[in-house]
């Protein structure tokens, strides 16, 4: 199942502004997101959120990243992880989280998350 943007609209409606990602994620937790909709909305930077729009286009852009991550060949450098994050315009937060990733070669779409999570959340 993929990450679903409706699901994460469906729960911000019971959060209260402003409103931590820790506090978003307790409210998902609390509806039983789904895996795949939880494991994104748990990436989405660690800061203070104003509005449910601003959740939503942190999980989107996150969502757009991980689906161009998930559809390219590996194995794949840094390099080509950030050249190809420019040409699909993810979003700059995403780019700048990859530049200060580990300069390797990724085997997957999951070593990639793993080891640039902590750059992606501190973004």
């Amino acid at each position: 199942m993929q990450a679903s943007t409706t699901e994460v609209q469906s729960i911000l409606g019971n959060v209260k502004y402003p409103a931590t990602k820790n506090q978003v994620i307790d409210e998902a937790r609390k509806q039983n997101i789904s895996g795949d909709t939880m494991q994104t909305l748990e990436n989405i930077p660690d800061r203070e959120y104003n509005s449910a729009d601003d959740v939503v286009n942190e999980f989107e852009g996150f969502q757009k990243a991980v689906e161009a991550f998930h559809k390219r060949k590996y194995p794949a450098t840094k390099q080509e992880l950030v050249n190809e994050a420019r040409n699909l315009h993810v979003r700059d937060v995403i780019i700048r989280a990859l530049e200060a990733c580990p300069d390797k070669e990724y085997s997957s779409p999951d070593d990639v998350i793993k080891e640039c999570r902590a750059k992606i959340q501190s973004r």
